[in-house]
């Protein structure tokens, strides 16, 4: 028979439904590495395409692409994906990419 104590135990330790249990933030550089046609004039459009291609990914919740630096800022459920299969996304649609930050937020 389940205790009170065991009950009260398994609530406080188990997320509410719906709730990620582990969310991570991350900070990466994304550098272009193909730099074929006009930059000035791509550059919006290819943020547009890795913000798109990162937030389309299941278990990611925030994605921010800054066009000038090439940082990326991403929050993720590290129980719903890792986070080689996001820098493998963003290293597919052309970008070499260095993680500057990791850090648990939840």
């Amino acid at each position: 028979m389940t205790s009170r104590n065991d009950i009260f135990k398994f609530l406080n330790t188990t997320p509410a439904l719906g709730e990620p249990m582990s969310i991570e933030k991350v900070v990466l550089n994304a550098l272009r590495t193909d730099l074929t046609g006009c930059r000035s004039c791509a550059t919006d459009y290819a943020a547009d395409n890795l913000r798109y291609a990162i937030a389309r990914l299941s278990g990611v919740s925030k994605a921010k692409v800054d066009e000038i630096t090439g940082k990326v800022t991403i929050e993720y459920d590290t129980e719903k994906i890792v986070l080689s299969k996001i820098t493998g996304r963003i290293e597919k649609l052309g970008y070499r990419v260095e993680i500057i930050l990791r850090e648990e937020i939840r």
